[in-house]
């Protein structure tokens, strides 16, 4: 290379060594602080600095849930891998609320299993910790993990109390348990639901307690009997509401259930100043999501829906035409299984 082309090359690498560096000095620099205005002439007020506020660093993201994966190895009968699951996720994370739900899960899949005395301590343990956050001042109504989490633990004993000491002996333990617990209306229900499906069948259903209504005029059980009714609780957001429309809709109109009587129960979820949109919100779902079942009664009452443990939704009971419930499910059916239901009061 001659020297002459040796200097320009030195010349052209300086000058992008120097580039490169007044563009990292750019990339550095923190933003241009806006210089302060001038006070107006005669003004005694001092002018201020402009600072730069630093940039906010988001909130950190909550520690997945275990509990996706433990319910996935309680399903197919792995309560094992489900314990080790919980327990990675203490050890990474704490005790912390999704720990809390996991315990809650772990009674229930021990219970699934068949390993009763897990069930227990589980169940114990959950017990204890939820009295321990009550007494901190958490509240029910606005700690959601703690509520489920003790539904969880209470509708374990139950079973429990049932397998040991039969279906009245365990509603015995849950009526108690209700007597103590004013809300929220998704734990009463649920603890009710429990109680339902220990005793309901062959006892008298409960009269419907109207709170207001859509739809076609309502009657009561009472006026009723005589005829079959079966009762559909549901809730204008729930998406397996939805998928068991079309069975409903083909059973419906079958011959077999003429002088069947539908009827509806759902209550209000929204605060009372927000009703009236809930209302018009629920009549319109009503009728776009299940227009093929065609007329239906339409119950608002939350004192039902509670009375027939409607936490889970759907929920159907069936009553006979002496007005005595003979299925109740909480759950959705098969089409098989309705008319099967439908079989024992339509005769």
């Amino acid at each position: 290379m001659s020297l002459r082309s040796a200097s320009v090359c030195a010349s052209w690498m300086a000058a992008m060594s120097l580039a490169a560096a007044v563009a990292l000095a750019q990339q550095q620099a923190p933003p241009p602080v806006t210089p302060p205005s001038a006070p107006p002439a005669g003004s005694s007020v001092a002018p201020t600095a402009t600072t730069v506020a630093p940039p906010s660093s988001p909130s950190p993201a909550p520690p997945p849930s275990p509990v996706s994966g433990m319910r996935n190895k309680i399903a197919a009968g792995d309560l094992l891998s489900a314990e080790s699951i919980l327990e990675v996720h203490r050890a990474e994370h704490g005790e912390d609320p999704a720990y809390l739900s996991g315990l809650s899960w772990l009674a229930r899949g021990a219970l699934l299993v068949g390993d009763l005395e897990k069930a227990k301590r589980y169940a114990a343990d959950v017990r204890v910790r939820c009295a321990e956050a009550l007494a901190r001042g958490a509240t029910l109504e606005q700690d959601h993990v703690l509520e489920i989490a003790l539904g969880a633990a209470i509708e374990v004993e139950a079973q429990l109390i049932d397998r040991r000491s039969g279906p009245r002996k365990a509603a015995e333990h849950l009526r108690a348990e209700l007597a103590t617990i004013r809300g929220p209306v998704a734990l009463r229900s649920r603890l009710n639901k429990r109680i339902n499906m220990l005793t309901l069948r062959g006892s008298a259903a409960p009269e419907l307690a109207i709170e207001d209504s859509i739809g076609d005029p309502l009657p009561t059980l009472a006026s009723l009997k005589g005829r079959p009714v079966v009762l559909f609780l549901w809730a204008e957001w729930c998406a397996d509401c939805k998928a068991q429309q079309a069975v409903l809709a083909r059973v419906r109109k079958r011959p077999s259930s003429d002088g069947v009587q539908f009827v509806a129960l759902t209550r209000y979820y929204d605060e009372e100043d927000k009703r009236a949109a809930e209302k018009e919100r629920v009549d319109s779902v009503w009728k776009t999501a299940y227009a093929d079942l065609g007329p239906m009664p339409i119950v608002l009452s939350t004192a039902s829906m509670e009375r027939y443990g409607g936490s889970s939704t759907p929920t159907f009971v069936f009553i006979d035409r002496a007005g005595v419930v003979r299925e109740y499910t909480p759950t959705r059916l098969t089409e098989a299984e309705f008319d099967r239901a439908l079989a024992t009061i339509a005769r």
